[in-house]
């Protein structure tokens, strides 16, 4: 009788747990907001809050509810997220502390602001963050419009056309686009198979990331054996360069030959 009793006294208490204090006119379908946004989608405003926070009922109370504020917030989905009730969404966000505003654009998060801020540093901080969220998506969709044109110059027979394809790959691989690089990557080294020659001419390029790419798809199709360092100097990665080429261009002549 005892157990039973306090199995009821427990389900009451439940039924009773206390939620966070949440924003009118905040969205709370976290699972809809946070599907990955498209290209064409406004940026995305994550609130993270909980009822224990006190500067969460201040910021909810104050710069939330101001005029200025929430105009801007007119030009950007928002959702608001009970910490409590959603640790593990907080987790992969790696969001410990609230309260916590993530900005997100069609290429992932663009910025964070962690704790209580007045009006005009959350206003400031709100209009910069949409406008570079709004410049990520606007990258993203270019980028994502590159890729396909890539994808019709592998298929084409057009003189130049796989030199074109590297070009639009080198930049895309230099990118900071999580999705969007893998993708390049796999082009590249699709590339490196079929004409290393014109790969090999990403390890002239001043960025670092795409020397990197660009060594590491033709060490994916030529082996070990191919010991170009991307941290090299401009001078050295020239001759070395200039060393494949003419390595390159020996193993077609030999391949050539050997054909029947």
């Amino acid at each position: 009788m005892k157990k039973k009793f306090l199995s009821l006294i427990l389900a009451a208490t439940s039924s009773f747990a206390v939620r966070a204090d949440l924003p009118e006119n905040w969205s709370t379908n976290v699972s809809g907001a946070l599907s990955a946004p498209g290209t064409n989608q406004p940026p995305l405003l994550v609130y993270f809050t909980a009822s224990w926070c006190g500067p969460c009922k201040l910021m909810t109370r104050t710069t939330l509810t101001d005029a200025a504020v929430t105009q801007a917030l007119a030009g950007v989905d928002h959702v608001a997220v009970d910490f409590d009730e959603h640790t593990d969404l907080a987790a992969r966000h790696g969001v410990d502390a609230v309260p916590t505003f993530l900005l997100l654009s069609a290429a992932g998060e663009t910025d964070r602001s962690t704790g209580f801020r007045p009006v005009a540093d959350f206003l400031d901080w709100l209009t910069n963050g949409i406008a570079k969220a709004q410049e990520d998506s606007r990258r993203r969709a270019a980028a994502t419009q590159d890729l396909a044109e890539v994808d019709q110059l592998l298929g084409s027979r057009e003189t130049n056309s796989t030199r074109i394809a590297a070009g639009k790959l080198f930049e895309l691989c230099a990118g900071h686009d999580n999705a969007l690089v893998p993708a390049a990557v796999a082009r590249l080294k699709k590339l490196a198979g079929r004409d290393p020659a014109v790969v090999l001419e990403g390890l002239n390029d001043t960025r670092l990331a795409c020397r990197i790419q660009t060594a590491n798809a033709l060490r994916s199709i030529i082996g070990d054996s191919f010991d170009v360092d991307p941290w090299g100097d401009p001078a050295a990665l020239r001759v070395a360069v200039g060393q494949w080429q003419v390595k390159l261009a020996r193993r077609e002549t030999d391949s050539e030959k050997q054909a029947p």
